[in-house]
């Protein structure tokens, strides 16, 4: 009684231990729930992971954008705008930059909370997305253009101390250089003079072709170049004429002087010169040493002319010229197919541009009195003729030949060019001949005037008439605004294009200070020097800059 009562108790536990129905349906849901956590937490980590690779590739871009040494602008702005143009903006947590000459890095770091759809079953409510991007650039070949000024104030010994500082300079930065460092150096002062060689790479007209001006190899650039880098080599621009356009005379006289009658050659706006030429690209010191030593100081001072040829041997443009240098050994080998792209990433293009003034007024003779036949006739007694057409007082007659220091200095005209002797006839001369041996104002004044002019007042208003005809000037001594805006129009392409623009001020006049200073990449990269060790700390500075981007590479 007792086992049949035991056993009707245990009987249901029995069944239901074997009872095998449901099981499955538990089982399933056990398996339902752990793959919907699990796919629940892969569209959470899809999530993450889609931002985590936006937001790098975002720090990325951004970064190398604000890396690249070609722009201008504020390293970290740029980051900023771009990371803006993506809407993460708020998620950008450091922006660090380090400058250094030609080499520059962005580190950038952002973090994005990205908030769980099903983790949070898990205690997970939010994954922190991080991202960190470094971007660095840096240079391995430089090129350098000085652009030194080598006017008449320079004489002495300021000229004895750029000369030092520049071979400082030139030494430091080559030293142990592995070919990948070019140096080139355009002196100017009223003008920058090509020498007879590199004259000729370009499309000059009005050349002089007397063996007096062989060494006068200048341009006379039209104002439309200062808008850009380069120089084209179909561009036609005129020679500078050897004249001295620029010394008047000290008084008028109504009777024959041949006092004023040469020419000064101090105020030739292209002085005649085989040492002030443009250097080409070289890396070797002696060489750059002894071109340095040579040089010599005369004249104006157009830092906006001197400027522009700095920028242009560091243009694409120029690099025709240069491979013409290479083939012919002029220029090293390496410098082959230099000056780069202003795009290439591991290339540095660098100016320093250097002065002691302000520009200068520039006087250049105009087109027609450059070449050509004259109508000035010289006798074998070193008296001069000169036949007016048209224009001739009645006086005069049909007489063509006004002869000024005949009639005891009074002056008469003839039918004929005076030769030197009664009966003889002149030898006419070309402009450039004419040049050589007479002062323009005096031309204009004893020629013209005193033969066309029958009064004071007519006198004067046809010196006034043909002074002006034979040339022009752009500005005076203390105001050249057209040249001043030149100046900062060619510096302004010239930094646009990344490159980087160092100026020195050697005990400069204050509109000369500003016009350099607005000309430099920055504040940074304007040196004021007053003394002789200022000016060499000066170069000395921008060297090691350059040096120590050399040892990092």
């Amino acid at each position: 009684m007792r086992n049949f009562a035991l056993s009707f108790l245990v009987r249901p536990f029995r069944r239901f231990r074997r009872n095998e129905e449901g099981s499955l349906l538990v089982f399933g849901l056990f398996l339902f729930a752990t793959f919907f956590l699990m796919s629940g937490m892969a569209v959470d980590l899809m999530r993450t992971e889609n931002r985590r690779a936006a937001l790098a590739q975002t720090l990325d871009r951004c970064a190398l954008n604000a890396a690249a040494l070609r722009q201008t602008l504020d390293p970290t702005a740029v980051v900023n705008d771009c990371v803006d143009r993506e809407g993460l903006l708020s998620y950008l947590t450091k922006v660090a930059v380090t400058n250094g000459t030609g080499q520059r890095s962005v580190e950038v770091e952002g973090k994005i909370p990205v908030e769980t759809m099903f983790m949070h079953a898990s205690g997970v409510d939010v994954i922190d997305v991080k991202g960190r991007s470094v971007a660095e650039q840096r240079a391995t070949n430089i090129e350098v253009v000085l652009v030194l000024d080598v006017s008449g104030s320079m004489a002495g010994s300021k000229l004895s101390s750029l000369k030092s500082a520049a071979k400082n300079f030139v030494s430091t930065v080559l030293a142990n250089d592995n070919n990948k460092i070019s140096i080139a150096i355009v002196p100017y002062n009223g003008q920058v003079n090509l020498g007879a060689s590199l004259r000729t790479k370009f499309n000059v007209t009005h050349v002089p072709g007397l063996a007096a001006t062989a060494n006068v190899n200048c341009v006379d650039m039209p104002t439309s170049v200062y808008s850009s880098t380069g120089i084209s080599r179909t561009l036609e621009m005129p020679a500078t004429g050897w004249a001295d356009a620029y010394t008047t005379l000290s008084s008028f006289p109504t009777s024959h002087s041949t006092t004023g009658r040469s020419p000064t050659a101090a105020n030739v706006w292209c002085p005649p010169s085989a040492v002030n030429v443009v250097r080409l690209p070289d890396d070797d010191i002696n060489d750059l040493h002894d071109y340095i030593d040579d040089l010599t100081a005369i004249g104006a001072t157009s830092t906006n002319a001197g400027m522009k040829w700095g920028g242009a041997l560091l243009d694409p443009q120029f690099r025709s010229v240069l491979n013409e240098y290479v083939d012919a050994g002029v220029v090293p080998t390496e410098f082959r197919d230099r000056p780069f792209d202003y795009s290439k990433r591991d290339a540095l293009k660098i100016v320093v541009l250097m002065t002691d003034g302000e520009n200068f007024g520039d006087v250049r003779l105009n087109d027609d009195y450059r070449t050509g036949l004259s109508p000035i006739f010289k006798g074998t007694d070193g008296n001069y003729s000169i036949r007016h057409q048209t224009g001739r007082p009645a006086t005069a007659g049909t007489n063509q030949f006004w002869v000024p220091h005949r009639n005891s200095n009074a002056g008469e005209w003839r039918a004929t060019s005076w030769g030197g002797t009664t009966g003889t006839q002149g030898t006419q001369l070309t402009w450039q001949q004419a040049w050589q041996e007479l002062n323009v104002s005096w031309t204009a004044w004893h020629l013209y005037a005193r033969a066309l002019g029958t009064s004071s007042s007519t006198r004067t208003a046809r010196y006034n008439e043909w002074f002006g005809n034979f040339r022009s000037q752009r500005g005076t001594s203390s105001s050249t605004p057209e040249m001043d805006e030149e100046l900062q129009d060619i510096c302004n392409v010239t930094k646009q294009e990344g490159v980087l623009v160092y100026g020195i001020a050697f005990s400069a006049p204050t509109r000369g200070i500003n016009a350099v200073k607005g000309c430099s990449s920055s504040e940074g990269h304007f040196f004021h020097s007053t003394s002789t060790a200022q000016l060499n700390a000066a170069f000395q500075a921008i060297a090691t800059n350059i040096t120590q981007l050399r040892l990092v590479n």
